[in-house]
């Protein structure tokens, strides 16, 4: 079974997803957030390495998969946007963990801000220390999630040598001659075939910015290498046969915004966050900084097919 080391592990989201789509196993994290602490001792029962800028790479358990959905702080828009200037900004400590641990598979996750600012330098730093990275755009939307929260997915690996250019390099080539952006590793975005996905698609092609040729993947649950469980990957899909959880009040007792609620539209199973004891401001910015396991899960059927 691989094995996973997760950094900036929060509740453990994005995790969720690595562990179903490569059947592996998470063997320790590395978070300082007290709150996140005690989610993750009570979940997950792992190892917290504490703080990554702290951390002896060489001394810790070898790895297959390191994920890592990085602070979002220093290139989201909601922000100031001070990039790598901003004190949160722990790119280069985790290149630095990657660049010893050498895994077979890098997962990361960050909001969709980061492809305008910081993330020409994650590619450039990834291919300096000889890895490949595959990325896409991906919304909780296109698993059926009744909310847009769009995110930035990037799976990399270690250099083919036999292949002449590796997508790294390619697209820092491209933004360094100042060409637009692109969405994906491969210049176009691939979009799940929900309703409102298709309303999308619909108002693209007529201006012209869709690609047609990236096909539309209907049965992405049903691909090989997607383990399905109970929890996972289910909530928000209609097609299920599995009965859905019933959504919570959106307002609680005192008609303030119900965490239940929001972990449901988080996708969590109940009370991941909510009945750890917490209290309601910290359920809150814990789920509101979290990862839709499904939309991970569905950005990985993507990006490594």
């Amino acid at each position: 079974m691989l094995k996973i080391g997760s950094l900036c592990t929060g509740y453990g989201g994005l995790d969720m997803a690595v562990e179903e789509y490569f059947g592996a196993e998470t063997v320790w994290v590395s978070d300082i957030d007290k709150y996140a602490s005690q989610v993750i001792e009570l979940r997950l029962n792992k190892p917290n390495l504490g703080d990554l800028k702290k951390i002896d790479w060489a001394n810790v358990e070898p790895i297959d998969i390191l994920t890592a959905g990085y602070p979002c702080q220093p290139f989201s828009q909601a922000g100031n946007r001070k990039g790598t200037e901003d004190a949160r900004h722990i790119w280069p400590n985790i290149k630095e963990g990657i660049s010893i641990l050498r895994p077979r598979y890098v997962i990361l996750e960050n909001v969709r801000g980061h492809l305008s600012l910081g993330f020409k330098e994650v590619l450039k730093d990834l291919a300096e220390i000889g890895y490949d990275a595959k990325w896409q755009i991906v919304r909780a939307s296109d698993v059926g999630a009744p909310h847009r929260r769009e995110r930035l997915f990037v799976a990399a690996q270690p250099t083919d040598t036999n292949s002449e250019r590796s997508i790294v390099r390619e697209s820092s080539e491209e933004w360094n001659q100042g060409e637009s952006q692109p969405e994906s590793g491969r210049g176009s975005e691939v979009i799940a075939d929900t309703d409102n996905s298709r309303r999308f698609r619909n108002s693209q092609e007529s201006q012209g910015r869709f690609d047609s040729r990236i096909a539309t993947d209907t049965n992405w649950h049903e691909q090989p290498g997607n383990r399905e469980t109970q929890e996972l990957g289910r909530r928000f899909n209609t097609r299920s046969q599995m009965r859905l959880q019933s959504p919570p009040n959106p307002l609680d007792i005192n008609d303030k915004l119900n965490p239940k609620f929001v972990e449901y539209m988080m996708g969590l199973p109940e009370g991941w966050v909510t009945d750890t004891g917490l209290s309601r401001a910290q359920q809150l910015k814990m789920l509101g900084n979290g990862v839709v396991p499904q939309q991970a899960l569905f950005a990985l059927s993507q990006i490594m097919r």
